[in-house]
């Protein structure tokens, strides 16, 4: 018999006395909770496993699954995340995102997510959550997504008035306090596209396989250095163009070009990132062999950075 130390409750609050749920919205709701929980896991190296319970059912729906694990104390602490991030909005009023998300922030939740991990491993004492931790996350594009599809799923049945979360121990008795969200904060979890801001790389190199010179419509196929993949991108410098087209650049096999990049991005069902296009705005230099040549357009830039840096450390220390 297992014992189970940590448990989840989870429970759907009606607008009539009914203890029942139809059972599509219920399970196409539930498994994006446990997606998430299980992408937590995952992120913390946390070994567990869910399970669902019987028990007396109440006015409402209640819902207590029993997380068993190698260590009581971690699990408390990924489900206290999980609660914290799921409880948090994606969205303001009007629609826009909490957090306008970016390459730093993602790099900055690695390294937070990193520290908790080491910190669980070594079994450091007094381990908390940090709320710059929960403000990534919950704005992280795959947490964003699970939310978004639960409570859109949630919203579509009428009778559920609220959603609240709980954490309880071996007697079911409360762990922690309960966290809820009211039907009318449904919609600021509810993602209103799927697209993505873009994302720009201002230091990509593409190693150029076939150019297309004559028709902007087509695209340009590449092989882009993050990763080494091939890539069919749209070239808008139209500099370097019209230098490749007067043959001012020759266009040989293995030449590369180092450039601006900007990335259209979306998200998938299942809230990973799919690229769906490239666009290169400024070429800043060629390359074949040991031969390097910087474009005209890539000295403005590269001098517009340098200015800019410039005024940042003004800024800082004037």
């Amino acid at each position: 018999m297992i014992k189970f130390d940590n448990k989840l409750e989870l429970r759907y609050y009606f607008n009539d006395k009914s203890n029942y749920m139809d059972a599509m919205i219920k399970h196409r709701s539930e498994k994006e909770v446990l997606s998430l929980i299980r992408t937590l896991a995952d992120m913390l190296d946390i070994k567990m496993t869910v399970y669902c319970e019987s028990f007396a059912q109440q006015e409402g729906f209640r819902e207590i699954w029993s997380v068993a694990g190698e260590n009581s104390r971690l699990i408390s602490v990924l489900l206290n995340l999980f609660m914290q991030v799921w409880t948090r909005p994606t969205l303001l009023v009007g629609g826009q995102p909490v957090v306008d998300r970016s390459v730093a922030d993602e790099e900055k939740m690695q390294r937070e997510i990193a520290l908790l991990r080491t910190n669980l491993r070594k079994k450091s004492p007094g381990i908390t959550v940090t709320r710059e931790l929960v403000e990534l996350l919950s704005a992280s594009p795959r947490v964003c997504k699970c939310k978004s599809n639960f409570y859109e799923a949630v919203r579509g049945y009428p009778k559920v008035t609220k959603f609240t979360l709980r954490e309880l121990n071996e007697n079911n008795r409360s762990r922690s306090g309960s966290l809820e969200v009211k039907r009318e904060q449904f919609d600021y979890y509810i993602l209103r596209s799927d697209e993505l801001p873009p994302v720009k790389d201002n230091k990509a190199t593409i190693e150029i396989i076939s150019p297309v010179l004559k028709d902007a419509r087509y695209r340009w196929k590449g092989i882009y250095n993050k990763g080494g993949e091939t890539i069919d991108f749209y070239m808008c410098d139209e500099d370097f163009k019209k230098d490749m087209f007067d043959e001012k650049i020759v266009f040989k096999s293995g030449m590369c070009i180092d450039c601006v990049l900007e990335i259209q991005r979306k998200m998938s069902e299942l809230g990973e990132v799919v690229n769906i296009s490239y666009t290169v705005e400024t070429v800043i230099r060629t390359r074949f062999d040991k031969m390097e040549i910087i474009t005209p357009q890539g000295k403005r830039h590269l001098r517009k950075l340098e200015a800019e840096k410039k005024q940042l450390t003004l800024d800082l220390f004037g």
